[in-house]
């Protein structure tokens, strides 16, 4: 039986692979971040999205809204993932991975699919649809089918 304390050097947020790997992945993506959701601000003002007296307080809301997802994408992006506390040596061996890359091989059949019959219908009927109601459509079949197999998969076992 061993004494010793078990020491694991990796770090709950991870380091980037970038400088040795010394450098914490969240002092590159807090800052980038952030300077990214203020641009989205800037953006708001500068094609007049916000407009009127409350255009700063508008450009405002939209910075705060979108660093949180800016810095997270950012920390996604720059991480090493075997810096981090917890993470599995080799994920794309686990039978997660596994589900999921069948699930979306299959929401590809599916998706083409119902696109197929969507359009044989439309032009079979002459009725008119606009181009972005039909994508949304697209992403949404492609999104559920995925969740509905990958769910499938994962009560089989």
């Amino acid at each position: 039986m061993s004494t010793e304390p078990r020491t694991d050097t990796r770090t709950r947020w991870g380091r980037i692979k970038f400088a040795g790997g010394r450098i914490p992945a969240m002092a590159v993506a807090i800052p980038a971040g952030l300077i990214l959701a203020a641009g989205v601000g800037a953006l708001t003002l500068l094609t007049g999205v916000s407009q009127g007296e409350q255009a700063l307080i508008i450009a405002g809301v939209f910075t705060l809204i979108m660093s949180w997802g800016l810095i997270g994408l950012i920390w996604a992006l720059v991480v090493d993932h075997s810096s981090l506390r917890g993470a599995l040596d080799r994920p794309d061996e686990s039978i997660e991975s596994k589900w999921l890359e069948a699930a979306m091989a299959g929401a590809l059949c599916d998706t083409i699919m119902l696109t197929g019959f969507a359009l044989a219908t439309l032009v079979i009927t002459g009725f008119e649809l606009d181009v972005t109601w039909a994508l949304i459509g697209v992403v949404w079949v492609a999104f559920f089918s995925t969740i509905v197999r990958y769910l499938m998969a994962k009560k089989r076992g």
